[in-house]
């Protein structure tokens, strides 16, 4: 079995199977649909001795960053910008951050959220491995390493503005392999009084809130409180802040500094609490997935029971979330007329290995469609708000809800 990458424990149980997947950020333009697309299985691993939850099968940063075509930006909506000013905002008031005092981002992406730290006053780097994003980061006047974390990219931001009193990453730690190595990078280029902020997936909440589909090769990790404090133990930083927000359905906000004199107590009892929650127990994640597969076959047959009847079904939001949905579903353009999202760099492309149009809003409209398949569930309130003023007459199918709504 694939040991556990942040305490190398060889001790881990596969506790999820969700078969064979395509990398789930990879939109395909129309020139690609005829050639093989690469599958590889989307299974997760429970280490018994951290608590850490991940893939057991590695995608590399190259095949999924470069040689992709890799489409997520930072800015793809106003949700999303909204969270990044309010990110900016709080962290500095918390650490304090004064004018020209240096933030590094990695995972960097846009730029968006290092332009809101530099707007401010403070010398930003951003490290991201995209050449693509790096490209647009860059030709928008902010500093973009165009690299993975590493302690060659931190030596490079380090060079050009001096240590950091933040280092940033937002669902990004939870996409890297190598988090040791990460960590170790990040240390060496905090001050004595820096501070580490990550934005990471929470576990508690995957299982809780039923997040099956932000599981996907991309995220190679999903972190508990206690997995996320072992791993900065073992490189010299300490929790002082722990932070539950509702963005991606749920994350965790964490704050870590080498001063071990801060070490936040309550982390203690956060780690007992996910114990209590039986959240390092195998049959936890048995209940878990015979739920996915219930929830599966219940949202086909209301799909096909509609098909029947000749209603026309579109999709809404291609995010990488929506490709596990849209995979493990086996929907595709038989029976998914399109998928709808508002970033222009996934317009006019498709969905990986389901082969599904991406569209702007408008065509729910414009091509009278009957019903919306929600796959963003993160930002549902959000989308069906905003796509029942579009099309007033259109219903909606959640997975996992039993009814129209």
């Amino acid at each position: 079995m694939t040991p556990c990458i942040v305490c190398r424990n060889k001790n881990t149980r596969r506790v999820i199977e969700m078969g064979f997947h395509p990398l789930a950020d990879t939109f395909l333009r129309k020139n690609q649909l005829l050639r093989p697309q690469r599958l590889y299985p989307l299974n997760c691993l429970l280490c018994q001795r951290c608590g850490h939850f991940q893939n057991e099968v590695f995608v590399s940063g190259e095949e999924r960053y470069i040689k992709s075509n890799y489409s997520y930006t930072s800015s793809n909506s106003p949700n999303a910008m909204a969270h990044w000013d309010e990110f900016c905002e709080s962290v500095s008031k918390y650490v304090d951050l004064k004018l020209g005092e240096t933030v590094i981002e990695f995972g960097s992406n846009d730029g968006y959220l290092i332009g809101q730290f530099q707007k401010n006053g403070a010398k930003v780097a951003g490290i991201d491995p995209s050449p693509i994003m790096a490209k647009i980061a860059n030709k928008s006047g902010l500093c973009t390493i165009c690299d993975f974390l590493s302690g060659r990219a931190i030596r490079k931001a380090v060079a050009k503005n001096g240590k950091a009193k933040i280092i940033c990453g937002n669902n990004v730690l939870n996409h890297i392999e190598n988090v040791n190595e990460a960590i170790s990078a990040i240390k060496s280029g905090l001050k004595n009084d820096g501070f580490l902020v990550v934005e990471v997936p929470s576990l508690r909440d995957t299982i809780e809130k039923y997040l099956f589909d932000m599981i996907f090769h991309e995220h190679v990790s999903t972190f508990s409180v206690k997995s996320i404090d072992y791993l900065l133990k073992k490189h010299g930083l300490y929790i002082v802040k722990v932070e539950n927000i509702p963005y991606h359905g749920g994350s965790l906000r964490v704050f870590a500094t080498p001063n071990a004199k801060l070490y936040n107590k309550t982390v203690k009892k956060l780690v007992e609490s996910e114990e209590k929650a039986k959240l390092f127990t195998v049959d936890t994640y048995k209940k878990f997935m015979a739920k996915i597969v219930r929830d599966k076959n219940a949202c086909l047959a209301q799909v096909y029971s509609l098909k029947k009847k000749g209603k026309k079904i579109a999709a809404v939001g291609a995010g990488a979330r929506s490709s596990t949905l849209l995979n493990f579903y086996r929907l595709d353009p038989t029976v998914i007329a399109f998928v709808t999202d508002a970033s222009i760099h996934k317009q006019g492309k498709f969905t990986p290995e389901s082969n599904i149009e991406i569209k702007d809003d408008s065509a729910l409209r414009a091509e009278n469609i009957d019903v919306a398949l929600i796959t963003a569930w993160n930002i549902g309130k959000y989308l069906t708000e905003k796509i029942r003023k579009i099309n007033p007459k259109i219903q909606f199918i959640v997975p996992g809800e039993k009814k129209l709504m």
